[in-house]
């Protein structure tokens, strides 16, 4: 009950973040500056832990490139479509390309309710994707398609990861140090001045937003360590469901009733699929 507990509180504050990113302003430069913040808050912990080394450094090297694809992928699903579409969708989607990389790549079998739950999900992705509202040129597409794949991505290296070392907490400070340096180095050297500009203009917000994402994917990480991982990843995107009522609320985006069900739908399809994992 703990575990569940701090899994949904996890959930909405991981929903309310991604909500503040999707507001307003250039998506990809306070992500950036989001996790350049978590980094700068890990550092001062990086002297009680040893430095990485063999299976645990591979998993993180691997981790940040699929992180730096997320944070990616986020920003460019932000930019092209609506938060009731694009953070529902992805976080519905995502446990299905988990479940496929896993077929495909380490030879998982799928079993009958593994298949039910794929079918749910694909019926709400169905209800969620009014064809009139969603953005049908071919950055919104791909940016819609790339956005649940680099979750996919690292849900299974960070499950993996954490898994494998003896001590979970050099993983998690580590990852949380690594995480921003590709995309932070890219950003600056190509638009520095905007990156100083945004952060002038939403520092106390995005320091709020980067403690709440903090917060968030710790516990989840934690929570891996503690119990299943098909318990830890359903439970999470109950996020959905908080997503679109944040977008229904505070955006006044259209449509959203349709796309509340379309997430419990979803949610539904995805605990059936993880549970059967």
């Amino acid at each position: 009950m703990n575990i569940l507990i701090i899994l949904i509180f996890a959930a909405i504050i991981h929903a309310c973040w991604n909500a503040y990113i999707k507001n307003k302003g250039n998506s990809l430069n306070k992500v950036v500056i989001l996790y350049s913040l978590i980094s700068l808050y890990a550092i001062p912990f990086t002297f009680f832990i040893e430095l990485p080394s063999g299976r645990t450094f591979i998993y993180l090297f691997v981790s940040v490139i699929a992180h730096t694809m997320y944070m990616h992928s986020l920003a460019r699903a932000y930019t092209y479509n609506d938060f009731s579409v694009a953070y529902p969708f992805a976080r519905g989607l995502a446990p299905l390309l988990t479940i496929l990389i896993l077929i495909l790549i380490f030879g998982k079998s799928i079993t009958i309710s593994e298949f039910i739950g794929i079918l749910i999900i694909v019926l709400a992705i169905f209800i969620l994707l009014e064809f009139k509202k969603i953005n049908y040129s071919m950055k919104g597409i791909l940016s819609l398609l790339y956005f649940p794949l680099s979750i996919g991505f690292y849900t299974i290296v960070d499950a993996m990861g954490v898994r494998s070392t003896d001590s979970p907490e050099q993983f998690i400070i580590w990852l949380f140090v690594l995480i921003p340096i590709p995309l932070s180095a890219y950003v600056l050297i190509n638009n520095k001045n905007a990156l100083k500009l945004t952060f002038v203009e939403n520092k106390y917000s995005l320091i709020v937003a980067s403690i709440g994402s903090l917060t968030s994917y710790s516990l989840v990480l934690w929570a891996y360590t503690q119990a299943p991982i098909y318990y830890v990843a359903s439970i999470r995107e109950s996020s959905i469901i908080f997503a679109s009522l944040i977008g229904l609320i505070f955006f006044k985006e259209k449509g959203l009733l349709r796309r509340l069900l379309a997430s419990m739908v979803l949610f539904a399809g995805v605990v059936i699929l993880e549970y059967s994992s």
